[in-house]
């Protein structure tokens, strides 16, 4: 009896062990948080944050100065550039030729006017306007949106004895005194250019003739007045195009091909002129550097569909003989301060600037460095997603 009670009570022993050893393995399958249930929880932590609200912009008509007369580059790209901006934007967009003081007038107009709803248009020559007394305002109060490049050539009429930029140079070096070059004025682009290339061949003694435009000095050289012209590529495309113009150098870093023809790069003659590309200027629009980067947002997806449009393509490229490569943020930064540095310079060296470049720390272009000056440093910057440039 005593054994049998004794084999009981050990089963009953074994079956209460088990149902312990179960109850402890499955509490240790359940792990409670280790959290205090008096404590706030802020429970937002883990949500994922809402995106910002857009900009309700533009909600008004918005206003664009062109720096310069109408029929010009300067007139054309702006209001072929903003015609599909508004055509984006959804909204009346007028456009008014505020010309004067190299587009400085027009700048000031769009300079006080932090809300976005008033633009300049034109020329990207802002650097140039405190050397040449026109302004205080420069290319570090704007955001520059940059949509055309027009190169610089040298041009000889094809009834000339000339193929190639050596060609000329070398026939120039034999006299030089004899020989006449025309350009589209007194410190302009194609002033400058030629003289370049000129002090790149150490050739002296060559005339510069100052004309009002490119066409006009082409006037001169069907004429044989002068010996050859160095202007804006497309101011004389249509003789490009007619057979009447041959040209030998572009200042620009890579070839180009322009109506049927191809525009020789700078660099096939003189690689070290090409760091003077900014002699050269870009075409585009101009926002205050101060406007809200919701808005300057907003202007960048209008700008990027533009410049992407065939109508704008084909009046920019077949139309005038530019180059269609777009910039914002810092590449565009550093075009502005490259034109500032290869104009500002020669302009005051001609005597034309009224203000030594060296006084607003403009540095020469072979002494460039980014950030090129104290201005440029203190400018503000460019919203993080265009800093690089185009999206």
């Amino acid at each position: 009896m005593i054994k049998r009670l004794t084999t009981i009570t050990l089963v009953l022993l074994l079956i209460g062990m088990s149902f312990i050893f179960i109850g402890c393995e499955a509490e240790e399958e359940v792990v409670e948080p280790d959290v205090d249930p008096d404590e706030e929880v802020d429970e937002e932590i883990d949500e994922p944050e809402p995106d910002e609200p857009e900009v309700d912009y533009p909600t008004q008509t918005i206003n664009v100065h062109v720096g310069w007369s109408e029929g010009g580059a300067s007139d054309v790209i702006s209001r072929a550039l903003v015609y599909h901006m508004e055509e984006y934007l959804d909204e009346t967009i007028i456009v008014t030729n505020t010309d004067g003081a190299l587009g400085s007038i027009a700048g000031t107009r769009a300079a006080g006017d932090p809300t976005g709803y008033t633009w300049m248009g034109g020329a990207s020559v802002h650097g140039t306007w405190p050397p040449l007394g026109f302004s205080d305002h420069s290319w570090t109060d704007f955001y520059s949106f940059l949509a055309t490049f027009f190169p610089t050539t040298i041009y000889v009429r094809t009834d000339q004895p000339y193929e190639t930029l050596d060609d000329l140079l070398e026939a120039i070096a034999e006299d030089p005194g004899s020989y006449k070059f025309g350009s589209p004025g007194t410190g302009s682009n194609g002033h400058i250019f030629g003289d370049l290339v000129l002090g790149a061949a150490g050739i002296e003694g060559v005339e510069h003739i100052p004309y009002d435009g490119g066409r006009e000095a082409n006037t001169y050289l069907e004429r044989g007045e002068i010996d050859f012209i160095s202007v804006t590529m497309g101011d004389v495309l249509d003789y490009v195009e007619a057979g009447a113009l041959i040209p030998l150098a572009n200042l620009y870093d890579q070839d180009v091909e322009a109506g049927g023809v191809e525009f020789p790069g700078i660099g096939h003659y003189y690689p070290d002129l090409e760091a003077h590309i900014g002699v050269c200027a870009y075409f585009g629009v101009y926002l205050p550097r101060d406007v809200d980067h919701g808005v300057l947002m907003r202007v960048y997806d209008a700008f990027e569909y533009a410049v992407q449009q065939d109508r704008f393509i084909e009046i920019s490229v077949e139309d005038r003989g530019g180059v269609v490569d777009p910039l914002v943020g810092q590449p565009s930064d550093e075009f502005m301060a490259g034109l500032e540095s290869a104009r500002s310079h020669p302009l005051w060296n001609m005597g034309i600037a009224e203000n030594d470049p060296a006084d607003y720390g403009i540095p020469t272009v072979a002494d460039m460095t980014w950030p090129p000056h104290d201005r440029a440093e203190a400018a503000r910057d460019w919203p993080a997603e265009l800093q690089g440039g185009m999206r």
